[in-house]
């Protein structure tokens, strides 16, 4: 199994010798748009809102973020994709907008590597699998052998349809040799509401304070680290299912067509911005963990973890 991970090399990530020393700063003559497909309120807008703050700092220019949800997230995306290419439109997307959706909805409203320009790679944000307090088995490993014993017939809530929620629950699915009934809800605290109160069986999400409700428990952090909010918590990979993980992590992109200067401007400035440890400490407390790459990382990302997941999809084809 094709694993999902985070893996860039050294000399992609986030370090001085990695800035573009030689590409001028962008100097946008007018207000930049930063478009969000989530939300106000969440980690992406919130990150996003931080990273303006830092890029209106620096070029003394308006940086707002706007939000255009829906689809799967597929709405802003789609509007960023039909952009003037002139660096005045970024967008702040995840694994959902550029890996998920475009895989797993009927219509394709964009392709992922074509219709953006990559300018860099923000961080990544580490997802656990829960259940309801009483589901018998504490972990993963547990749950599995559970799964594959007895073939319960279990539920699995989903934040809606083509999104990394679904994803995990095929993953786990291939692990443990089961079908479950997939519950697609609007959001995640709908879905963990009604996990906790027993009318669903498992969910995934990002690691935050709801999962502190006594009527859930945690079973494994999705991932190959520990994190520290749950230091207890095994990972999938220590559990004995190292492929059991999602591509959460998120990042910036341009419209297709802008110039080399304009991309390298770009990505130097928000590498730049992405450095400071203030920024890193406060997107850092929405849950990504700041881990930055340029463009040829995100690239190299996204078409890892669409090749990765196209093996998932035809190892869990449905008749």
């Amino acid at each position: 199994m094709v694993n999902y991970k985070i893996m860039m090399a050294g000399a992609a990530m986030l370090c001085a010798a990695s800035l573009p020393c030689l590409a001028q700063p962008f100097a946008p003559g007018s207000a930049v748009k930063i478009v969000v497909p989530t939300p106000p309120g969440g980690a992406s807008d919130t990150s996003a809102r931080i990273l303006a703050e830092g890029l209106q700092a620096l070029w003394k220019q308006p940086v707002v973020v706007e939000n255009k949800t829906g689809a799967s997230g597929t709405i802003g995306a789609t509007f960023v994709s039909r952009a003037a290419p002139d660096g005045h439109t970024l967008f702040f997307g995840t694994g959902s907008t550029h890996v998920v959706a475009p895989l797993m909805l009927a219509e394709k409203p964009y392709d992922p590597e074509r219709d953006f320009t990559p300018l860099a790679v923000v961080g990544f944000a580490p997802f656990v699998l829960f259940a309801r307090s009483d589901l018998p088995a504490d972990n993963l490993r547990d749950l599995v052998k559970y799964i594959r014993d007895r073939k319960p017939d279990l539920s699995f809530g989903t934040s809606g349809p083509a999104t990394i929620y679904e994803v995990a629950a095929r993953l786990l699915e291939i692990e443990s040799n089961a079908r479950f009934n997939h519950i697609p809800y609007k959001g995640l605290a709908p879905m963990a509401m009604d996990v906790a109160a027993g009318r669903v069986d498992l969910g995934v999400g990002p690691v935050d304070g709801y999962l502190k409700n006594p009527k859930l428990k945690v079973l494994a952090v999705l991932g190959d680290q520990r994190v520290a909010a749950w230091p207890d918590t095994p990972t999938s990979k220590e559990s004995g299912h190292p492929a059991f993980t999602v591509p959460v992590w998120a990042a910036i992109w341009g419209p297709p067509g802008l110039s080399g200067e304009a991309q390298a401007g770009l990505t130097h400035d928000l590498l730049r911005v992405l450095q400071q440890p203030a920024v890193q400490q406060k997107i850092g407390n929405t849950g990504i963990i700041v881990q930055a790459g340029d463009g040829q990382a995100l690239r190299n990302l996204i078409g890892r973890d669409l090749e990765a997941l196209q093996a998932v999809l035809k190892a869990q084809a449905r008749p």
